[in-house]
C-alpha cells in the first residue's frame, strides 16, 4: 500500500521520520548516548549480588567482609571502571571535538548533556571507591592498588545539593567571565571577552590606556566574583575529601613548599631579568614608577603580568645582530610552491618518526581538522583529542593552521599530546594520562624547542646557513626568557594563593592582600593602581576564579627543560643546549617511549627516571638552556648600574606606578 492511500498514516510517518533524523542529527559520529548510568550500575549490582561474599560490595557497607572478600571486591570494582570509563570518555570526546569544530547551539548542547552525565557517574564510582578507604587489602596488586586511589581522588559531594550548588557557581563566574568587558578609556571599550583584552596588551604600548584597561577588566570579573569564589572554598572544604589531597596529583603532601623551593633555584636568573627589563620599561616610561621598586602589572602581554614578549624587539640585546626570521623562511617556501599549509602536519608527524616513534594513524588523518572552515564557526586554539576508542586508532588534531613559525610549533606540541596519548593507549583507562598534570603540556614544549632551532631548519633543508652567531643566540634567548622565565613565578602564584586560603592559613578578609603579597614577593610585580580587599585581583584570571589547577604550567614549564635535556644528551650533542636538535636520533626517541608508555601506571618520579636519569623536578637544565642570557644579563646589570631586586611594601595593595 502506498503512502498516500490512507489519509492518517502520511502524518504519522512523516513526524516519525522527522523523529529519527532529529535524534541522528543530535548524535555526533552517529553514536547513541544512552541515559544508564543507573542500569549499569544496577548491572554491577546484580552480578555482584550473585555471590554471597560479595553481595555487600556494591549497595551496602564493606564492614564484616574479610580482607579476600574486600579484596575481590575491589578487583571486580576496578575492573568495571576501567570498563563504563573508556566508553563514557569516548561519548565526551566525540561531543567535544564536534562542539569545538563546529561550535552551534546543537552541538553545546550535545556537550553539556553528555559531560553532566560523565560528571555524575564519575561521582558515583569515586563515593563507591572511597568506601575502600581505610581497609586492610593485601592480596590487592600495587597496580590496582594505585587505579583505586585514582579514584578516590575525584572531587565529590556528600549532599547532591552541594554539588548542584557548586555546579551553579561555575555556570556564573563561566557566564560572567566569558562575557566581562574592559574598557581602555571613559567610554571607549572592547568587545567582551578576554580574547580581546589579551590583544590590546599585546598589541598596545599607551600607558595610561593600558592601565585604565587593567583595572577595568577587574572591575569587570574579580570584584564580582569574590563571594562565590569564598563560597565555592567551603563548598570544597566540607567535600568528601581532604585539603591535603587538593594537590595529591604530585604524590607530595608538602608540595606548596615543593613549588617555593623550585623558585629559589631559578630565581638568580629571574631577578637579572627582571631588573633588565624594569630598566628598560623605566626608560621607556620616566617617571611612571619607581626605578628600584615593583614592576607594575599593566605592562605585560595580558592584564595580569604574566609575560612580556611584546617588548623583545625593542629591548634586543644586539640590535646589530641579524636574528633568524623563521616566518620569513615558511612563507618563502609557500611561494616558491616547495610548501603548503596542509603539509605542515606532515613535516611534524616526520619528526616523531625520524626518532623511531610510531607514525600517525589512518583514523588521526582522516578525522583531524587543520583548516579553518568558512562556512560555521570553530575553536581555532590548538587542542589534541584522545577519543579512547576501543580500536585504539582514533586521536585528533582541531586547529587553524597558518604558515607561520606559530603554527610549525603547535602542530609539532598537540603531536607530543597525541604521540603521548598513543603510547599508553595500551594502558587500563585509569593510567591513561600523564604521570603527573604537568607531564603532557611538557612532552610538546621539549619538541617546540628542538624545532624552533636554526639547526633544525637546517637539518629538514628549509634553510642552506643560518648565521647563528652568539649575539643572536642571546637575543633569541631574551624572547624565550620573557615568555617562560617571566612566567613562573604567576604560574606559581596562583595556585600557592588558592591553596593557602583553603587551607585556612589566611582569612577571607585578607584575600586581595595576599595576592599582591605573593605577587610581589616571588614576581616583583604590584597593582596598577591602588587596591582593597573588595577587589579580589587574583580572580580576573579565569584558572583561579573557576578554580582550575595553574600550577602544571609551572611544573611543565620546568619539565620540559629537563627533558630537552635528556634528549639532547641521548642525541650525543655538543655544545651549548639552546642550540641543540634531538632529530633522527633513535636513541633519544627510544627514551622518550619508554617514559610515555607507563602513562600513570607508575609515580611521577619513575616516569622522570625513566628519561632524565632523576627522580625529582629540577629547574637546573632551565638555568643551564639560559646560561648564555643569564651572563649577559649580569655583565650588562652591573655596567650600566642596574638595581637588581625589589622590596615589597608593608602594604602590598598600594600602587606601585605613580
Amino acid at each position: 500500500m502506498t503512502l498516500s492511500s490512507s489519509p492518517t498514516r502520511p502524518v504519522g510517518l512523516l513526524l516519525l521520520a522527522v523523529a529519527v533524523m532529529a535524534v541522528f542529527a543530535l548524535c555526533a559520529d552517529a553514536y547513541r548516548f544512552r541515559d544508564d548510568e543507573s542500569s549499569e550500575l544496577s548491572h554491577l549490582l546484580m552480578k555482584l549480588r550473585r555471590d554471597q561474599h560479595r553481595k555487600h560490595c556494591w549497595k551496602y557497607s564493606l564492614d564484616g567482609l574479610t580482607e579476600s572478600q574486600l579484596t575481590k571486591c575491589a578487583r571486580r570494582f576496578i575492573h568495571f571502571a576501567n570498563q563504563q570509563l573508556r566508553k563514557r570518555k569516548h561519548r565526551s570526546s566525540l561531543a567535544s571535538f564536534h562542539y569545538n569544530v563546529n561550535i552551534n547551539k546543537r552541538n553545546k548542547e550535545l556537550l553539556t548533556r553528555v559531560d553532566t552525565k560523565y560528571r555524575r557517574f564519575s561521582s558515583k564510582l569515586t563515593l563507591f571507591a572511597l568506601k575502600f578507604k581505610g581497609k586492610r587489602m593485601s592480596g590487592l596488586s600495587a597496580s590496582d592498588a594505585r587505579m583505586l586511589r585514582d579514584l578516590q581522588w575525584n572531587m565529590v559531594f556528600g549532599r547532591r545539593k552541594d554539588s548542584s550548588r557548586m555546579s551553579n557557581l561555575d555556570s556564573q563566574m563561566s557566564q560572567s567571565y566569558d562575557t566581562a568587558v574592559g574598557c581602555y578609556a571613559p567610554g571607549k571599550c572592547l568587545d567582551s571577552g578576554e580574547d580581546n583584552v589579551k590583544n590590546f596588551f599585546r598589541t598596545k604600548n599607551d600607558y595610561d590606556q593600558l592601565r585604565y584597561l587593567w583595572k577595568s577588566w577587574r572591575n569587570a570579573t574579580g570584584a564580582k566574583f569574590r563571594n562565590a569564589f569564598v563560597e565555592r572554598a567551603q563548598l570544597l572544604n566540607e567535600s568528601v575529601y581532604a585539603f591535603f589531597e587538593y594537590f595529591t596529583d604530585f604524590e607530595d603532601p608538602k608540595f606548596p613548599e615543593t613549588v617555593v623551593s623550585l623558585y629559589n633555584q631559578f630565581k638568580p636568573l629571574y631577578e637579572q631579568l627582571h631588573a633588565y627589563l624594569r630598566h628598560r620599561l623605566h626608560q621607556k616610561y620616566p617617571g611612571k614608577f619607581a626605578a628600584n621598586g615593583l614592576l607594575p602589572g599593566h605592562l605585560g602581554d595580558d592584564p595580569w603580568g604574566s609575560q612580556y614578549t611584546k617588548w623583545h624587539n625593542e629591548f634586543v640585546p644586539f640590535p646589530a645582530a641579524e636574528s633568524i626570521d623563521f616566518d620569513g623562511i615558511l612563507k618563502d617556501r609557500e611561494r616558491r610552491g616547495l610548501l603548503t599549509v596542509p603539509q605542515l602536519p606532515h613535516v611534524a608527524d616526520e619528526f616523531y618518526r625520524s626518532l623511531g616513534l610510531p607514525k600517525m594513524t589512518e583514523t588521526f588523518w582522516r578525522k583531524s581538522v587543520f583548516l579553518k572552515p568558512k562556512d560555521h564557526k570553530m575553536n581555532c586554539h590548538g587542542t589534541a583529542f584522545d577519543m579512547h576508542s576501543a580500536s585504539r586508532d582514533d586521536f585528533r588534531i582541531k586547529m587553524c593552521t597558518r604558515m607561520d613559525m606559530s603554527s610549525f610549533s603547535t602542530v609539532h606540541h598537540e603531536m607530543g599530546h597525541i604521540m603521548y596519548f598513543m603510547l599508553y593507549s595500551h594502558q587500563p583507562v585509569l593510567f591513561q594520562g600523564s604521570a603527573n598534570s604537568g607531564f603532557h603540556e611538557a612532552i610538546g614544549d621539549t619538541i617546540t624547542l628542538s624545532v624552533k632551532t636554526a639547526e633544525h631548519f637546517q637539518a629538514i633543508k628549509f634553510a642552506k646557513h643560518l648565521n647563528d652567531t652568539h649575539e643572536s643566540q642571546v637575543n633569541t634567548q631574551l624572547t624565550q626568557a620573557l615568555e617562560n622565565v617571566m612566567f613562573l613565578p604567576f604560574a606559581m602564584t596562583v595556585d600557592l594563593w588558592k591553596w593557602r586560603y583553603i587551607s585556612g592559613e589566611v582569612p577571607k578578609e585578607q584575600l586581595n592582600q595576599d595576592w599582591w603579597r605573593l605577587r610581589g614577593l616571588y614576581a616583583g610585580v604590584g597593582p596598577s593602581v591602588s587596591r582593597s580587599e573588595a577587589d579580589t585581583d587574583a580572580l580576573s584570571k579565569y584558572h583561579a576564579a573557576k578554580n582550575i589547577g595553574y600550577v602544571r604550567y609551572f611544573i611543565s614549564f620546568l619539565l620540559k627543560f629537563q627533558f630537552y635535556k635528556a634528549m639532547c644528551e641521548e642525541a650525543g650533542h655538543k655544545g651549548p643546549l639552546s642550540t641543540c636538535d634531538f632529530y633522527k636520533s633513535t636513541a633519544a626517541g627510544d627514551k622518550l617511549r619508554r617514559m610515555l608508555q607507563l602513562g600513570r601506571s607508575k609515580p611521577w618520579p619513575d616516569a622522570l627516571q625513566q628519561l632524565t636519569g632523576r627522580r625529582d623536578i629540577s629547574a637546573d637544565a632551565l638555568m643551564e638552556y639560559f646560561q648564555p642570557l643569564h651572563n649577559w644579563l649580569k655583565d650588562y646589570n652591573a655596567k650600566n648600574g642596574v638595581p637588581v631586586g625589589w622590596t615589597v611594601p608593608a602594604n602590598p595593595m598600594q600602587s606601585a606606578s605613580n
